[in-house]
């Protein structure tokens, strides 16, 4: 595995404490952007410049998760006005000790793979699962809609980064096809932020769990 590649799995571990850790939106965006670029340089550096199949997974990475959905999101971000997640259901502190914890979890699981999943290296397969923790502490520990967006976006990058591993033995439809229900999704939620900002003019969720049906 070659020193670039070191280099970006080491930058992706740093952003997943980044990302535990910052309370403002656009940081937040930011980090999965950069997260999701070195991504998608990543399946240009494992299967080689001179492979079309990677040319073609890196340039719609790139596109949607580095470019795309990160402008819908800082869009979402101005039109809500939600600059900062200040009360998150876990301190920041907190989620610090938690990312890091997962991150040393993640070595734990990727050392136990069998050899033929982890052919690209351990690192590889640490930055993956600990990628996807990541995502999911943004998912059950903060309460702003925006925010558990990027949660989601966070884990897809982690289940994405995995399968970089297998690269040359997937179908490019089949990757193509990933890609497309993560901007689908991603533009969903989007609507659903929207609407939830519309309603209460705010995009707390924790708000969701008052609301019942009226009796007749």
């Amino acid at each position: 595995m070659s020193s670039w590649v070191n280099a970006i799995l080491v930058a992706v571990l740093l952003l997943d404490l980044l990302l535990s850790v910052t309370s403002r939106l656009s940081v937040l965006i930011r980090g999965f952007a950069v997260q999701a670029a070195g991504i998608a340089f990543l399946a240009l550096l494992i299967e080689g410049f001179d492979s079309r199949h990677a040319w073609i997974v890196a340039g719609g990475t790139l596109a949607l998760k580095a470019v795309a959905i990160p402008y819908f999101l800082n869009r979402a971000v101005i039109r809500t006005n939600a600059r900062r997640e200040l009360e998150p259901l876990v301190s920041y502190g907190t989620s610090l000790l938690l990312a890091a914890l997962g991150v040393l979890l993640a070595f734990a699981l990727a050392a136990r793979l069998p050899m033929e999943a982890r052919r690209a290296g351990l690192l590889i397969a640490a930055a993956a699962f600990a990628t996807m923790i990541t995502g999911l502490l943004l998912l059950v520990t903060r309460t702003k809609a925006l925010t558990e967006v990027v949660g989601y976006l966070v884990l897809e990058n982690g289940i994405f980064l995995f399968g970089l591993t297998l690269l040359g033995r997937m179908p490019l439809l089949v990757e193509m096809g990933i890609l497309l229900d993560v901007f689908v999704g991603a533009f969903v939620m989007g609507i659903v932020v929207y609407n939830i900002h519309r309603t209460f003019d705010h995009i707390d969720v924790s708000a969701l769990t008052t609301l019942k049906e009226d009796e007749p």
